[in-house]
């Protein structure tokens, strides 16, 4: 007996403190965004997150002027072009679930690909309407024989999983570019290079060999004539 009304004390109790909550929560959401309806101020919630791409720390201001001392016949906007070239690619492969359709060599950048194709699991996704916002320099680096850009981009796609709708989502992807300069001041400890040897596809283990290991194919040209994407991660 007395355990039933300690239980219906407790019931009643909780009723109360959820009442009081939600007039609680109301009159917070009345003052805030002129609405009492919860579940408004949710969906204006999701609205805005659809809506409102991801900001970005553009730092071009800071670092084109170096970039340019450093490197006068880039053009720094064909590389922001690549950048973004190679995320439309791997969303693709992701799409695929399939990584033979990547350009890029690089093994940071297919082993990001395998991951989210992993993570994806039995599920099948879709991507459409893809829409750059902008890319931005985030940092800039010249140091032990490597020169490394970092670019931020900020974009939009609609994507749906499985039989689902599509939903708009906002994303953002940190993408590395590095040069190296020289080779012999490289020390692999310090960076680590997701390069791959273009003939055989092995990894580039070392650059002061200047040969590839497995087939003994020169590959120092490869990654000292240009800016090469390195790595990529959402942020």
């Amino acid at each position: 007996m007395w355990v039933l009304i300690g239980v219906l004390i407790l019931v009643t109790f909780i009723i109360i403190l959820y009442f009081v909550i939600m007039i609680k929560l109301k009159k917070l959401s009345r003052k805030i965004f002129g609405t009492s309806d919860i579940g408004k101020v949710i969906q204006t919630g999701e609205f805005l997150d659809e809506e409102t791409p991801k900001s970005l720390s553009s730092l071009d201001n800071l670092y084109l002027d170096q970039i340019k001392r450093d490197f006068p016949e880039m053009n720094i906007n064909e590389l922001k072009s690549l950048v973004e070239t190679n995320i439309i690619e791997c969303m693709d492969a992701i799409e695929e679930k399939n990584i033979k359709g990547l350009k890029t060599t690089n093994e940071k950048i297919r082993r990001y690909v395998l991951a989210k194709i992993r993570d994806l699991k039995d599920n099948h996704i879709e991507y459409k309407d893809i829409k750059f916002h902008k890319t931005v320099v985030s940092k800039y680096e010249n140091k032990k024989g490597i020169a490394t850009i970092y670019f931020g981009t900020a974009f939009e796609y609609f994507y749906k999983k499985n039989q689902g709708v599509f939903h708009k989502k906002q994303d953002r992807i940190i993408t590395e570019c590095i040069y190296v300069i020289d080779f012999e001041q490289v020390d692999s400890k310090i960076k680590s290079l997701g390069l791959n040897c273009p003939n055989c596809g092995a990894p580039i283990k070392a650059l002061k060999y200047k040969k590839c290991s497995y087939c003994n194919s020169g590959v120092i040209d490869l990654v000292t004539r240009s800016f090469t994407i390195n790595n990529m991660e959402n942020r």
